[in-house]
């Protein structure tokens, strides 16, 4: 890959198309003005509603779309200059753009082995920026949806608190649209197209690899809001995705940077001070571990409708693969963690209906449930749980029946389990509601009441 000098959001642009029956936004970069990029992003839009969609916060919205999605590019080649100058940007947001660049690319610089410090620097163009305005949005939320349980476990709360959302995703995918079906909500898709070039650069052997992509659709959400006219904008983020996996150059390596409590908290305080004032950003599930969150899930009264439809897999998202994989690949630290975190609430027999064989009785997979429960080498990077649900999970399984006498769970229990410390009250303690959220005061009661499996 060819060396290049700097990084350049060349600017972007947006049109209606189709009838005017679709927004279609184009952002463009390039290295040294040499090397171009174009990506693109339509919304099903009436253009008979446009003019009521508030403007100024639009273009606040497209300002920082643009430049979250920039950070998919600058990877390929990592200059170590970036000239941005079709943003107002002032000293706060040139700070939050650099944080988000740094933090966000963690993994990525280490498994590409690059010094980042210094590396990255916006530069406040503005003494002052235009702040953000009011958008009078109305009550009612967008809900992301990917397929998996986390999303599926919020839209069953907002339906039991009867609130007005509708769900949304960022293109289209197999587990998505029946999921969706099954919550049975309306659901906004925006469809996006990555530059070719970019692929054809990968291909080549450019840089690559881990980007914050809920940070990506984080803005996509808040454009969708201001355009849809919806006030809150719902995650499903836990509070396990705030443990990153270990330093690397003085800078704490976190898979989930941006699901993480941290990057929710300064998103937020952009959204506010920078895009629309009425915006409402927040994870309804950031209180919960992991695996009470799956015991959430296991215990809906609708479950068997999700069953044979729901995926956390991420082989279903690959941008590009030759053949439609499986629900499950049953090999993956996802599809590892999640069967170890329902194992305890769902029979075995379902499971192994589901994900196609019993994953706790595979020798193969012992390696991935060491590194899983933080005995061998370090949590995998992908959006797994903290080490110690991991631990306390296979803690209780050593208690059950059905598993106890499973390979991976006899193996780790005789090995480590005396030394994981009192599992018992670990697991009481796991299954609480947590401290440290932005959740509105008119959700708590509703999450405090959900039932336990006991």
């Amino acid at each position: 890959m060819k060396k290049y000098k700097s990084f350049i959001f060349e600017g972007y642009d947006y049109s209606f198309e189709n009838t005017s029956e679709s927004l279609l936004i184009s952002m463009k970069y390039s290295f040294d003005g040499i090397e171009q990029f174009e990506e693109k992003l339509t919304f099903k839009v009436d253009v008979k509603n446009w003019f009521s969609v508030n403007q100024a916060a639009l273009e606040k919205a497209m300002d920082a779309l643009f430049l979250a999605a920039g950070i998919s590019y600058y990877k390929a080649a990592c200059p170590a200059h970036i000239i941005q100058k079709a943003v107002p940007m002032d000293h706060y947001q040139a700070a939050f753009w650099t944080k988000l660049y740094e933090r966000g690319l963690g993994e990525f610089f280490y498994q590409n082995k690059i010094d980042f410090r210094g590396l990255i620097k916006f530069e406040a163009n503005e003494k002052e920026s235009k702040k953000a305005g009011e958008g009078n949005l109305k009550e009612r939320a967008l809900l992301p949806i990917g397929g998996g349980k986390d999303s599926i476990v919020s839209a069953e709360i907002l339906k039991k608190k009867e609130m007005d959302f509708v769900t949304f995703s960022l293109r289209d995918a197999e587990p998505i649209r029946a999921t969706a079906e099954v919550i049975g909500m309306p659901r906004i898709i925006v469809n996006r197209q990555i530059s070719p070039r970019l692929i054809e650069l990968n291909a080549e052997g450019a840089l690559n690899g881990h980007v914050p992509i809920t940070a990506y659709i984080s803005f996509v959400l808040a454009l969708s809001a201001i355009i849809y006219n919806y006030k809150y904008l719902v995650l499903s983020l836990e509070k396990s995705a705030n443990f990153g996996q270990f330093d690397y150059l003085g800078m704490d390596i976190n898979h989930q940077y941006s699901k993480s409590e941290e990057f929710e908290g300064d998103f937020r305080n952009y959204l506010k001070n920078y895009i629309c004032s009425d915006l409402e950003y927040f994870s309804l599930l950031r209180g919960f571990y992991e695996i009470r969150i799956v015991e959430i899930f296991a215990g809906l009264k609708n479950l068997d409708k999700y069953w044979p439809r729901f995926s956390s897999c991420n082989g279903n998202f690959k941008l590009i693969k030759k053949n439609v994989a499986p629900k499950w690949c049953g090999t993956c630290p996802k599809c590892t963690f999640v069967y170890l975190c329902l194992a305890p609430f769902v029979k075995l027999e379902k499971l192994v209906e589901i994900f196609g064989k019993n994953l706790l009785d595979e020798a193969d997979l012992l390696d991935l449930y060491e590194e899983l429960t933080g005995v061998k080498n370090f949590k995998p990077f992908e959006c797994v749980g903290t080490v110690e649900e991991c631990r306390v999970a296979i803690w209780k399984l050593s208690t059950m029946g059905e598993f106890k006498d499973n390979l991976v769970v006899k193996t780790l229990s005789a090995k480590y389990l005396a030394k994981w410390g009192d599992q018992n009250k670990e697991w009481k303690k796991i299954r609480q509601i947590q401290s440290g959220h932005f959740i509105p005061h008119f959700l708590i009661d509703t999450l405090n009441n959900l039932p336990n499996a006991d």
